[in-house]
């Protein structure tokens, strides 16, 4: 031993041991023992609550040898080689709802303490339950996705659900108010609907008058609007007929059953025709002064069983 010892301070070499693995070369070690306790504790023994246990498949071999003096020894690279080739088993404690994994914590008092947590807060509002299950995996990102999926994060989700539940039940209530104004407002003429007044301006003849300009007494009601002012359906039903009807000028009568039609005359424009469905507020025309007429204005009738009612009695009252 004296004289290798001497050989080798006069040859600038030292003794080390070769490290292999699976027959590869990974390294030199100065000390095989002082390398076997840092396995033990940096790879076998690493410092996270989340790891159940690891395995090394792969044990080093070491075999004396004589190296370069100044050459450096591979302890740290060696030890990041057994990290990787190690099969490392995390396990985590899953909260569930509805028997899905929701959130992951480290405990199972952790788990225990967030449920309880949970079920006060949200569980009178979910009609499912929430629970605990343990979690194992060796696959690492699916490891680092658990640990981003935290209750905090999972109790952040439930309150945007919440507040879109109540969003969403505030805008139905809306819509609810909405059609009960609209429907405060509608009137039936013999179970039809009319909702919509056609058009919006000044009357300027109401159903009944009696005017120099015709030798009856009025069978409908004027308004008077700008030409071209949208003419709108006052209830759902079909088209029977749009075109030119003599003193009418422009017509447009829709048929709303149960007997029931409206008229629109002296029209501008068409913008439907017979046989097509209209709903209620849907564009049919647009105001003018055709046929026989003094000025820009709708004509609008309404007939029960062919005879003229007065519309006041349904819109514009």
């Amino acid at each position: 031993m004296i004289i290798l010892a001497i050989i080798l301070v006069r040859s600038n070499c030292k003794i080390a041991y070769k490290v292999t693995l699976n027959g590869d070369v990974v390294g030199y070690v100065t000390d095989k023992d002082k390398f076997t306790c840092t396995i033990t504790n940096k790879v076998l023994n690493q410092d996270n609550e989340n790891i159940e246990v690891i395995v090394l498949n792969e044990i080093p071999k070491y075999s004396l040898a004589i190296i370069n003096k100044n050459k450096k020894t591979d302890e740290e690279s060696i030890i990041s080689i057994l990290k990787l080739k190690a099969d490392v088993t995390y396990k985590l404690y899953a909260i569930t709802l509805a028997g899905e994994d929701k959130a992951y914590v480290n405990t199972l008092e952790e788990a225990k303490e967030k449920v309880s947590e949970l079920t006060e807060k949200y569980g009178k509002n979910s009609e499912s339950e929430f629970g605990v299950r343990e979690v194992y995996t060796e696959n690492i990102f699916e490891y680092k996705n658990m640990k981003y999926a935290t209750a905090t994060k999972l109790s952040r989700d439930l309150d945007n659900e919440e507040k879109s539940k109540e969003q969403a039940e505030k805008n139905q209530k809306a819509i609810q108010v909405a059609k009960a104004e609209e429907n405060t407002n509608a009137s039936y003429v013999n179970g039809v609907c009319f909702s919509i007044a056609p058009v919006s301006g000044r009357i300027s003849s109401r159903y009944g008058a009696n005017e120099s300009i015709r030798n009856h007494t009025h069978k409908g009601l004027d308004i008077a609007a700008s030409n071209g002012t949208p003419i709108k359906a006052a209830a759902d039903g079909v088209v029977t007929y749009a075109a030119y009807s003599g003193g009418y000028g422009y017509l447009v009568k829709i048929s709303h059953g149960n007997g029931v039609e409206s008229y629109y005359g002296h029209c501008s424009k068409l913008y439907v025709t017979a046989g097509q469905t209209v709903k209620a507020g849907d564009t049919i025309a647009a105001v003018g002064s055709t046929g026989n007429s003094t000025g820009n204005h709708l004509h609008f009738e309404i007939r029960l069983n062919g005879t003229q009612v007065n519309p006041q009695n349904y819109l514009y009252n």
